[in-house]
């Protein structure tokens, strides 16, 4: 079972099991934390649901659902299909209970940084006025930029955009660090419980935006210091891989014909990815 999750969720899980001595089948798991293997348009998808806060301490993550859809090294892909199609249904199960009512997505991160810039590109490329009936009330998308360069905490844009609109949830889309190789740029993560800027330490999640947030994170970076721990460096070193250009363009593209055809269900793929490479012309 443990084999089956993250290395360190199923680190932890192993020791609970041996210090717990469980019955046979391992049922009284289901209480903390639920994890599930499945596929979808030949993607596979681990689902993790973190139950218990207690258990949330135990694996460093805070309570909330998460999804991994394992992609394959996203600058490779030509025929950008079936991943869509996969992100497009997992991040349906995510925003079903705020349809009908208004939806805010935010581009997170630096447009002036490549590895960074996934989310502002992403923003850059959803079109909210689409001719045909929306599943939600009203979308409205944002690009708070970096404090660095606006002086304004990212977290205050949004809550204050957010509360003026009358959003129902917040829709985060950003660059991402990981701590396995096996990860990095090989993936789309999707979770219900926030998100915290490598950078700043600012948390943005339901806790303190004062609404529900879902975010969709591409992690493209990881510290020298995960990769080798030998060698000596301030621990803030993050390396990212040498097609990061071609990352950031087909997870940009993807993530926003995959919240367009949420948006649009009547959308098919060449059309939702028509409008979004039309949309930076």
């Amino acid at each position: 079972m443990a084999a089956n999750l993250p290395p360190e969720i199923g680190k932890i899980l192993e020791g609970l099991f041996k210090k717990s001595a469980p019955s046979e089948g391992g049922d009284w798991i289901a209480e903390y934390v639920d994890f599930s293997e499945t596929e979808a348009h030949d993607i596979p998808i681990l689902r993790v649901n973190i139950k218990d806060e207690d258990m949330a301490g135990l694996l460093s993550k805070p309570m909330g659902q998460y999804s991994t859809l394992q992609t394959g090294p996203l600058g490779d892909y030509d025929d950008l299909e079936n991943v869509c199609a996969c992100l497009t249904e997992e991040l349906d199960r995510y925003l079903s209970p705020y349809k009908g009512k208004t939806l805010l997505i935010c581009g997170i991160g630096n447009r002036d940084s490549l590895a960074d810039s996934i989310g502002p590109e992403t923003a850059k490329r959803i079109f909210t006025h689409v001719p045909m009936k929306s599943t939600f009330e009203k979308l409205t998308v944002l690009a708070p930029g970096v404090s660095g360069a606006t002086n304004i905490n990212g977290g205050t844009q949004i809550a204050s955009v957010a509360s003026a609109i009358g959003a129902a949830c917040v829709l985060l889309v950003d660059s991402t660090q990981c701590t396995d190789y096996s990860h990095l740029c090989r993936c789309i993560e999707l979770t219900d419980a926030g998100i915290k800027i490598y950078h700043s330490g600012e948390e943005l999640s339901p806790s303190t935006l004062g609404l529900p947030v879902i975010s969709i994170g591409i992690p493209v970076a990881i510290r020298i210091q995960d990769l080798a721990p030998d060698i000596e460096t301030s621990g803030q070193e993050l390396l990212t891989i040498s097609d990061i250009e071609a990352v950031v363009r087909r997870a940009s593209l993807m993530i926003a014909c995959a919240i367009m055809r949420v948006a649009y269900p009547e959308l098919d793929h060449s059309a939702s990815m028509m409008i979004a490479d039309y949309s930076l012309l």
